[in-house]
């Protein structure tokens, strides 16, 4: 998908080809509109944009994008508003209600050198934007639905020229008290912010009567004034509250607060750094747009002197295909939903209540954009609720109506340059606001900021909000070390548990662990992120934790110097809407994985083929007639009877009786035909007595028909552990996964699972934490207990593919040593696993816990993982989903149960 840098390359040259074009409408329209579809990235005919394919009352449409948009193109002679009344019949028309396809959201009016761009089913009366062609490099944010019907296309006039400039301005002087040490980096730092909110300030008549430019003037006229002192004084006083009521230049100043100018810069400037103030003080700043000013800033200010300014900025096309997805477009649905006054009041209630962190915040774009685009949303909701009160008649909610404050909007970021800048750059932006979108706080004093701050994101506090948006550094795991160091690295992977991935991952994480069902969140990342353990940390992550992704674009070009490709990710906390729309690189598809690929929004590692029929549920008998005492057991035994009667294992035995042996009886038939058991008449008189009445009235499926028999009796369990001595069960559900040794003679119950293996190794391999983790992982939990499913915990675990002799058999001495231990201390001191587990946890039986080691270690040496991994359940289930993926895929020899 193409960036937002890109796009406006490619209108460039388009223009180039199409700015003299005179020639007619119908001989080059079709090639005009495929080549401004490609400045996009679109494949017009992919997409399923069609040519003259839709004929209505008023004519073939020239273009018709179903749903999307439709493009009416006339001769360069012809005017735009000529088209209106006939376009305006295409777009009635354009619905189709049979196949669910709604009227096309946009339309473009165009004469190859101007463009109309409506949309009428929100504002049927005044186009969007109009603009020729030499401009639309400039603006080519108003035709961003050509990259995909998903994008979101922005109508303000940005001047980029104009800020571009006023940005080299200021940085032209930063650089010079930099290049000549004028004063300490910090404090030239505070000079030049303090500065340009200064000049800000003047142009919106925040400040009256321009004393800092007056100043300046003064300086420049009068070379023995101290600028330090004059420009520092004027620093002083717009810290000083009350009002000022002075007489001289400083007559139009006002308190400031905000933190702006608690501590005043004061630094010495030349001659040429006056001059070039005074330049900087000629542009209209009122119109500088705080996310190309902000960005280009940081660049200089933030950052070593190898960022050449202008080199790039965070262009709104990219920063959109986050708020858009996790911000504009959720709110706009509901927004599209609303029936009556009092439904939009609520929601506008809401919508003013709603909060948005950005974690790695930089110069603020993110938080800017967020918010401009919040308050678009709240000033659609007011002229809803107007609208709504004409349609039915209601009246309209008496005011003040609420407005979304700026403190809603949090930041963090490790640079104390980078949060001055992205608090200049909000208080830009909500005095722009106040003009585009009305009421809201006063703008002096200033609004306090306190809630972007700075700090490490990775490792500090986050508030809790409702959406968490932005652009973590972009930080290669081989760089971390070099960048913070090796003490910073243990931390990381102490804290995480993850190992050393890629530093976005880490965002990722913690804004997953941050979000509540229903929330949602947008970040853009390197494009590896998608890759092997840096996904298995993050992307699958946010899937395994019950996200998913909603949005995504899978690679594309990031401005910077290090030019970049990154992948852009929207997910929502939870399960998306079941009419929610996928969009993947600008396309609708039906689900994306975390591989940032069409297919499912879950994360669901496969069934292994080999490991089928190893794994089953026990028996359930469906019958408490079942069951038998111990003198009803011995005595069906002494009757002759022995092979229908087994000692019945469950769940309770097994975390609670000592040595995890049976402590009940029970009749069982197996799926004997009812002949073979009549064999057994003493057996069968009890079941017939007590088990028959229930079945009789129960028509649930085999349970009457077969009512001697268990109501599952589970015969391809019966006959995978046919032949064998022994085999191993395990807990189901509960707070630990226990496992250990049954008898043949034994029957499991439902709450039991079985394994039809009997060697030391197996057993193993499924007490270690290998296994233990993966069940973690793959189960379902209940509360804090888990639930342990086999097809999913089980039959998709990658057991070692290819260990050897000496391997395994270490494993198997591991597994007798640690099972013998445990029984010794059950018999000693009469406690069942729980128990033993407990007290372990609390400090006792060490040995225990060292033999556990040691098993750990010994699986671990079977997969050839390092060592870490025996200690750390993070890293084993990195490490397993790659090696299911692997084993999966083919890519690796897998036959772990033949001997």
């Amino acid at each position: 998908m193409r960036s937002g840098e890109e796009i406006q390359a490619a209108l460039g040259s388009f223009v180039e080809r199409w700015k003299t074009y005179h020639g007619t409408e119908r001989a080059e329209a079709q090639t005009f509109l495929n080549e401004l579809f490609d400045c996009y990235g679109t494949d017009r005919s992919a997409s399923g944009a069609k040519f003259e394919d839709f004929k209505s009352s008023a004519g073939f449409m020239d273009l018709h994008w179903p749903g999307t948009c439709i493009v009416e193109m006339k001769a360069p002679d012809k005017p735009l508003t000529a088209a209106r009344d006939q376009v305006k019949r295409y777009w009635e028309e354009s619905a189709d209600e049979d196949r669910q396809i709604p009227a096309a959201q946009w339309v473009i009016i165009s004469n190859f050198q101007s463009f109309e761009v409506w949309e009428p089913g929100r504002f049927p009366k005044s186009p969007r934007a109009t603009v020729s062609i030499h401009d639309l490099p400039r603006r080519y944010e108003i035709l961003l639905f050509l990259a995909g019907p998903a994008e979101t296309p922005s109508f303000l006039e940005h001047h980029k020229e104009l800020t571009t400039a006023a940005a080299h301005a200021v940085a032209s002087v930063y650089q010079s008290l930099v290049d000549r040490s004028a004063a300490p980096p910090d404090e030239i730092t505070r000079f030049t912010m303090q500065a340009v909110w200064t000049l800000f300030a003047e142009d919106l008549n925040l400040i009256a009567g321009s004393p800092f430019q007056n100043i300046i003037e003064r300086l420049r006229r009068d070379a023995s004034r101290s600028p330090a002192a004059e420009i520092g004084f004027l620093f002083r006083v717009l810290n000083q509250k009350g009002n000022h009521n002075r007489k001289d230049l400083l007559s139009g100043t006002r308190y400031v607060n905000g933190e702006l100018f608690a501590n005043p810069a004061e630094v010495d400037l030349n001659r040429e750094e006056l001059d070039l103030l005074a330049q900087a003080a000629v542009f209209d700043w009122g119109k500088v747009e705080p996310t190309i000013f902000g960005s280009l800033l940081e660049s200089v200010i933030g950052r070593d002197r190898r960022w050449e300014l202008g080199a790039h900025y965070t262009h709104e096309a990219d920063i959109l295909k986050i708020v858009g997805p996790t911000i504009i477009r959720p709110w706009q649905a509901r927004i599209d939903e609303l029936a009556t006054p009092s439904e939009a009041l609520q929601l506008l209630r809401e919508l003013c209540q709603f909060r948005v962190l950005d974690p790695a915040c930089g110069c603020g774009n993110f938080l800017y954009v967020s918010y401009r685009e919040l308050r678009g949303l709240e000033a659609r909701i007011k002229q809803k609720i107007v609208e709504l009160a004409a349609i039915t008649g209601n009246p309209v909610p008496s005011q003040p109506w609420p407005y979304v404050p700026l403190t809603n909007f949090y930041g963090i970021d490790i640079e104390p340059v980078a949060v001055l800048i992205a608090r200049v750059t909000l208080w830009m932006g909500h005095r722009q606001m106040l003009d585009l979108y009305g009421e809201a706080e006063n703008p002096l004093p200033l609004i306090n900021l306190s809630g972007i701050r700075v700090a490490d994101a990775v490792f500090s506090e986050w508030p809790d909000v409702d959406c968490i948006v932005g652009n973590p550094p972009f930080l290669g795991d081989r760089l971390i070390r070099r960048a913070h160091g090796a003490d910073y690295i243990e931390r990381l992977k102490r804290i995480f548990n993850v190992g050393v991935v890629d530093y976005s991952a880490y965002w990722f994480r913690r804004a997953q662990d941050q979000l509540v069902d229903g929330q949602r969140a947008g970040f853009v990342s390197t494009n590896t992120l998608r890759e092997n353990k840096h996904r298995l940390a993050s992307l699958d992550y946010i899937l395994q934790t019950g996200g998913t992704i909603t949005d995504a674009v899978s690679s594309q070009k990031w401005p910077g110097e290090a030019r970049v490709h990154v992948s852009i990710t929207n997910w929502i906390k939870g399960n998306a809407d079941s009419t929610a729309k996928f969009t993947l690189d600008g396309a609708i598809v039906e689900g994306i994985t975390s591989q940032l690929r069409q297919g499912s929004t879950r994360a669901e590692p496969p069934t292994l083929p080999a490991n089928r029929g190893v794994s089953f549920i026990g028996c359930q008998p469906s019958g408490s007639g079942f069951l038998l005492s111990d003198s009803e057991a011995a005595a069906l035994i002494e009757a002759g009877e022995a092979d229908v009667v087994r000692r019945y294992l469950t769940s309770d035995d097994l975390t609670d009786s000592i040595a995890a042996e049976p402590r009940r009886w029970i009749i069982d038939f197996g799926t004997m035909a009812l002949e073979d058991a009549m064999k057994y008449p003493k057996a069968l008189t009890k079941i017939r007595k007590d088990v028959k009445p229930e079945r009789d009235v129960n028509n649930q499926r085999h349970f009457a028909r077969l009512w001697w028999q268990f109501a599952w009796p589970r015969p391809k369990m019966r006959e995978a552990l046919s032949g064998r001595s022994r085999f191993i069960v395990c807990t189901l559900t509960g707070k630990r996964f226990l496992v250990s040794w049954a008898s043949k003679e034994w029957c499991p119950s439902n709450l039991v699972g079985v394994f039809s293996l009997d060697d030391d190794y197996s057993i193993g391999v499924l007490l270690s934490r290998a296994h233990r983790a993966w069940a973690w992982h793959r189960s379902s939990t209940f509360e804090t207990r888990l639930r342990y499913t086999p097809s999913t915990a089980f039959e998709t675990f990658p057991w070692p593919t290819s260990p050897d002799g000496t391997s395994k058999e270490r494993v198997a001495d591991a597994a007798r040593a640690l099972l013998a231990e445990r029984s010794r201390i059950s018999n000693e001191y009469k406690i069942g696993l729980t128990t033993l587990y407990n007290r372990m946890d609390e400090g006792a039986f060490d040995n225990l816990r060292r033999l556990q080691s040691s098993l750990d270690e010994a699986v671990v040496g079977c997969y050839s993982w390092e060592k870490a991994a025996a200690y750390s359940d993070d890293i084993v289930v990195m490490n397993l989903l790659a090696l299911n993926e692997q084993v999966s895929q083919g890519n690796l020899p897998y036959s772990p149960f033949v001997s």
